[in-house]
This record gives structure tokens, sequence and C-alpha cells, in this order.
């Protein structure tokens, strides 16, 4: 009887999150430590390290076997640097070894050698045609310094173009009233010499993980033919890809093991994928388990979250409050090369002006590259900086006019303007603020404390004395679901759902949290009548067919319970009429898209969005600089909620961990927390990173009314404070 040949085993992947990087190892177990490039600029010739003893290892971009770059919207990164030196601290090599502390020892004896002839020969000549021994008169000394003066710059004697140093990648104009008819200097002068009072300030906020956190690093090893990748990446169709073109094998030999991302902002996207292909590369050519794990000090220097943005506000305020102009630019710091700057460019622009209509607006928005390290994106708090500075921009308005902060946050977007670009949702935004002012019983808060600080001020006295300094700030922001503008990633995703004859339900997507598969879950078990129980959340994906966008850019709640209300609704009309397995995929409709206009860059940008309002009390010991939060009240309107104590939950978790970066090597301290939840039967909306969005902002507020002085920068450290301080002192005097 002949042999029926079987069917080709389909080949799947899973996505599921276990563990963390740092938890997983093999017997034999190497580990790895990266050599960076000492110097900013240069060209690398060679990299040594001298008495390499047996079972140690040294790689770098001469033994990648495949492609030495990973590319993605033409921005080109290399694995491990090569040719041109693009910032200190580039990685350069991987040092592989058992003991993990000779292997630190190893980098730092790692002998780079940089392409200097071109440098030495000017030098040489000029040092010939100067000094003549065996006197060297003053003269002679005068005509050395100007001709070193003269010599090109290191970086064109070096090979490395100067332009790259700072290059504008993205940029983004945007103009409404006056400022749309008249040239800039015309319409500026003209509308800020008619009204009463100039505001202007740069805010800028630094984002920073805490240190307990796991750093960035992977573990991989070999198995026959197949590598295995444990990483917390958040992209796997890119990782997958890049893993294939650098070691130059097949995807179907790749299996990337997604784990946990321990960090608030993740790395998953971008410098992830580097340092994943950095230990493979190890891994692969040496078939043993490696495991790298970059030191704290790196994270900070190297992996630093969101991008470095300053952003100067100048408004032109009536006397009753309301904005008639404001002046915006945005200068944003996306180091050596950032594959997703104009997205990051075009997010910060529309979060410039938050909730409010100026009735005149003129945005510049830059994004440049720089000799620092590449930064990456953090999709779900990409726009946090610019509510940031917008809302202390606010207050100080609040400071400058006196009228409160609730009252001239109300004026400003109750108002309509003809031509404003962005049309944000705001039906519940007032509400929203009120019911946190009465929470915390803010205005006469507000108003005790400025009273207070005013006459510490006027009266003369000393900055330093036994009361501690008490004050209390106000924000509010958004935080937005689904980006309808043009984005680097798709936001409407698609998913599949599966009924089968046992009356088993298969959602067929990426796996969210345990939270959000419950809400799923109970979603479908109303619909189809079936039993919680009787549903399974499949995140097993063909190699070929899993989602090319990285996962944050559609793990929305709201977005994927809609849809995977739409699916059920849609077997739930045919499971009585059509044989079973019955399955349904749906998407979002292209709708919300028509809303935005991306050509003239206006209309409205998202899908949907939730909205909260913050309220925080800061208290401040003069003698020891330590910052106490004595309360923080907090009012959100997420639509429907679908699971309230899960929710609650997040609003908590989100307030520890920003507590963890509002003042530089400490947690800020608070006992009490207030959280309240607007009803509404609007569709669900995104709760995480609302938190991120406001809090900040009104803690800054708070720390300024308790100092009498403006405080522009977070994290906070205490000689900041000190310094404050000592110069509000100083202008009194």
């Amino acid at each position: 009887m002949k042999k029926q040949k079987q069917a080709p085993k389909i080949v799947t992947r899973s996505l599921e999150v276990k563990g963390f990087y740092s938890d997983f190892s093999k017997e034999g177990t190497l580990y790895a430590a990266l050599i960076r490039s000492p110097a900013t600029t240069g060209i690398v010739k060679d990299i040594k390290i001298p008495d390499l003893m047996e079972g140690y290892y040294l790689f770098s971009a001469k033994d990648i076997p495949g492609k030495k770059t990973m590319t993605f919207n033409d921005t080109v990164t290399n694995i491990f640097g090569f040719g041109n030196v693009n910032y200190t601290g580039e990685p350069l090599g991987i040092v592989v070894g058992p003991d993990e502390r000779k292997i630190k020892e190893l980098t730092d004896k790692a002998s780079i050698y940089f392409d200097i002839q071109n440098l030495e020969s000017a030098l040489s000549k000029v040092m010939k045609t100067h000094v003549k021994p065996p006197a060297i008169n003053s003269s002679d000394l005068e005509d050395l310094a100007s001709s070193l003066s003269n010599l090109p710059s290191l970086d064109s004697v070096t090979g490395t173009k100067q332009i790259e140093n700072e290059k504008i990648v993205a940029e983004r104009n945007v103009t409404s009233g006056v400022y749309k008819t008249k040239p800039f200097e015309e319409a500026s002068k003209s509308l800020f010499e008619k009204e009463k009072y100039v505001v202007e300030e740069t805010w800028c906020q630094e984002i920073v993980n805490p240190k307990w956190q796991e750093s960035a690093g992977a573990f991989c090893y070999t198995e026959g033919e197949k590598l295995h990748v444990y990483t917390p990446t958040r992209w796997t169709h890119f990782l997958q890809n890049a893993l294939s073109q650098t070691l130059g094998i097949d995807i179907e030999l790749i299996y990337i093991h997604k784990t946990k991302s321990s960090g608030i902002f993740s790395d998953g996207l971008w410098r992830t994928t580097q340092i994943a292909l950095q230990t493979a590369i190890a891994s692969y050519l040496l078939k043993k388990p490696v495991k790298l794990m970059i030191s704290q000090k790196e994270q900070e220097k190297y992996m630093a979250p969101g991008v470095d943005t300053k952003i100067n506000y100048k408004a032109a305020v009536s006397e009753n409050g309301r904005i008639k102009a404001l002046e915006v630019n945005i200068d944003i710091d996306v180091g050596t090369a950032n594959p997703f700057a104009k997205e990051i460019t075009d997010r910060i622009t529309i979060a410039a002006c938050n909730i409010y209509k100026p009735e005149n607006l003129y945005i510049k928005a830059r994004a440049k590259t720089s000799k620092h390290a590449p930064t990456s994106i953090s999709i779900k708090s990409v726009d946090s900086q610019g509510f940031f500075a917008i809302e202390n921009q606010i207050q100080k308005i609040s400071n400058v006019t006196g009228i409160f902060p609730d009252e001239i946050r109300e004026i400003n977007f109750s108002s309509q303007t003809k031509d404003f670009p962005f049309d944000i949702d705001t039906k519940n935004i007032d509400e929203v603020i009120q019911n946190t002012i009465k929470m915390s019983d803010f205005n006469r808060k507000f108003a005790s404390f400025h009273m207070d600080s005013i006459d510490r001020v006027q009266q003369g006295e000393e900055p330093f004395f036994a009361l501690p300094l008490r004050g209390i700030g106000l924000s509010c922001a958004y935080n937005s679901s689904g980006y309808n503008g043009q984005s680097t990633f798709s936001y409407y995703p698609k998913i599949e759902v599966t009924l089968y004859p046992d009356e088993k339900l298969v959602i067929h997507t990426i796996q969210p949290s345990e939270v959000n598969q419950d809400i799923w879950k109970t979603t479908a078990s109303k619909i189809l009548e079936i039993p919680k129980s009787n549903i399974q959340i499949d995140s097993n994906f063909k190699v070929k067919e899993i989602p090319e966008s990285p996962e944050d850019s559609f793990s929305t709640i709201g977005i994927i319970n809609q849809i995977i209300k739409k699916c059920c609704l849609d077997i739930q009309k045919k499971r009585f009429h059509n044989p079973l397995p019955i399955t349904s995929k749906k998407g979002i409709t292209a709708g919300g898209k028509t809303k935005w206009n991306k050509e003239n860059f206006c209309g409205n940008p998202f899908m949907a969005n939730s909205f909260i309002s913050c309220a925080v009390e800061v208290e401040l010991d003069v003698y020891t600089y330590n910052e106490k939060v004595r309360g923080i009240w907090l009012t959100v309107d997420c639509g429907e909620i679908l699971d309230e104590a899960a929710a609650l939950r997040t609003i908590r978790l989100e307030v520890q961990k920003e507590l963890c970066m509002m003042v530089k090597g400490k947690k800020v301290s608070c006992d009490d927390v207030f959280v309240q939840f607007l009803p509404s039967k609007d569709t669900a909306g995104q709760v995480g990173e609302l938190v991120h969005n406001a809090f900040p902002a009104a803690f800054t507020a708070a720390l300024s009314s308790a100092l009498a002085t403006q405080v522009t920068k977070l994290p906070c450290t205490e000689q900041q404070l000190f310094t404050l301080i000592k110069q509000r002192g100083e202008v009194k005097k």
C-alpha cells in the first residue's frame, strides 16, 4: 500500500508574554557586555582585546554573517558601529565569556583603533611650518594657535559629515487666524501690542525610568539550526525579519519569545531590536546560550525613554484671560537617528494646544538629529511632553492674570475659533475639571497657599524658615484611541473570532493583559450566551502572518472590544442558519480617518479620547528639601467602564509610577489618592497613560505655588530647588 504524504506542518509562533528575559537561562550560559565608542566621532579601523583568554570571545561588525545594519522608514542603524562613529557610547563590539565580572573588565581593556592618519598629517604640517627648534618665540606660538584654529574640524578630517550632527528630519508648521493671512513678524507685532499680558516660558520634561527596573537586554540560544530569542520586544515582526537578514537564516528557524517589559516606557520597538540582534549574533556564531543585560548606567545614558524636547510658549492674553495669540516653538532632539521622528513631531504638535483654542495660533515644530544616542518612540505616551508644557503655561497665565486655574481653562476651551486646526471633543471636560475642584477643595487651598507665598515674598522673609512650604496645582489632559493622522503604523487592527461546534469561541489576536482578556470574554459571553470558560484568546500566528505593526499601536482596549462586539454580533446572526465553525473577521471602518485632513493637518486626529483632571497638593521641607505629596485627586472620563475595579487599579498603579519620576533619585511619598470616574455610555476609552499626561504638570504647578517661583523642568533635584529659593531671595533684596 502506497504511503500517503502528510500535509506540511503549519509553523506558528506564540505572541504571548511570559516572564522576564533575565530570569531565563540554560546550562553553560555565557554572559555578554558591549564595547562602546569613547569618542563622539572618528573612523573605526579595528577593535582588539590584548591577551584574550580561552573561553572568552570578541565579535564586531566584521563578524556579522549577513546584513550589518537594520533599516526602517529610511533610517539606518548599525548593529555594531563600523566606519564613522555616530555618538559617544555607540556599541562597537560584544565581549562574551563565562564570568560576568571578567567580561566587564575586558571591555575596559579593549583597544579601539581609529584612523587618525589624516589628522596626524595635518598636525604635523602645522608643526613643521611654525615650530622651529631649538627656540620658540611668542610670534611662533601665535601663528601656531592661529593655524590650529583654522584646521578643518575633527569631523571633516576623520570622515564624519558635520551636517549629520544636526539635521532637520521632521518639521510641522501650523497657523490659524492672523498668522494665516499675514507674515509672521507682522502678525506677531500686531497681536502682542494690543493685549495687556504677555506670558512667555520654556518647558522641559525629561522622562526617566526608575533604577529598580530590569534594564534592557536579551537571552539567546541555539537548538540545532533553530535560534531562540528571549527579549521584551513589542515588535515581533520587525525583529524576526531583522534577525533573518543579519544572520542569513530563514525566518522559520527563528523563535522569538516575548518577555515582560519592566520599563514604564517600553524600549521594545527600535533599540531593543538592536540589543537582541547583538546578543543573537554572539549566540549564533558560538552555538552557545548568551545573555546580555546592560548596566543601569548604560540604560540611563543610552536608552533614555522619549525624546529630549523643549517647548517655548509666548502668549498674548487679554485682561479677561482669553489667549488672543499663542506662539509655540518646539525643539525635539532625536539623537543620531529615530525612524519615528515625523510621527513624534506631529503628535507633540497636536498635544501642544491640549484642549485649548487660542484665537490666533502659530506652531513651529522641528525634530533634529544630534551626536546623542538614538531615540525611539513610546506610542502610548508620545504626546505627554506637549501636555506638560501647555498645562504649565496655562498655570503661569493664571498666576499672571490673577484668574483661578479652573476659570482660565474654561475661558480658553469653551470659546470657538472658526479656523482652529484641531477638533478635540471636549464635551465633558468642564464636568471633569469641576469634579476635581470640588473633591480637592482646590480653590480655597489655592487662594490660601497663594496668599501665603505672596506674603512671604512681599514681607521679605528669609527663604529658610521652620514652617514647610505648601502649594496646590491643577492640570488636565486627554489620552487618545486610534490616530487618524499620517502614521508609521496601522492603528486599525483586524480581529478574527471563530465559534466551533462545541460552543468553544476563539478570539485570534495578540494576547493582552488578564484584565483585558476578562473584559473581552465578558463581552463575547453576553452576546453569544456561552460560558466565559468556553472562550479562549489565541495568540498563535503563522510565521509569515505575524502583525506588521507593533502591538502598542493597536492594543487599545476600547477599539478592540468594539471589534470583538462586531464579530460576535455577526456570528450570532449566522450561527442558527449556517454550520459551525463560523469565523468573523472585522476591523475599524475608514470613517474616522475621513475626519482628519492629512494634507492640511487639521480636523479630528483621534477616534476617541479619554479625559482626566488632576489636582496635587505638595509640602516642601525647607531644611531637607524633601517633597511630600499630601494629596492627589483625579477625575476620569473614559466612556463606558468595562471593569471599574481594574480601571481603578490601573490609575493607582500609574500614580505610584509617576511618584518615582518626579524627583531624581528618589520616590516622592503620598498616602492619600482619590479617584472618581464619570458615569458614561460612550465608547470605552484608554485609561493607561492618562495619569502620565496630567500628573507631572499638576505636580510642577503645586511646587511652583509652594516656592513662589517657577519650576520649569522635571524631574526636580534638590540643587534645583535650592537654587530657585536662593534666586527668589536675591530678587526680593
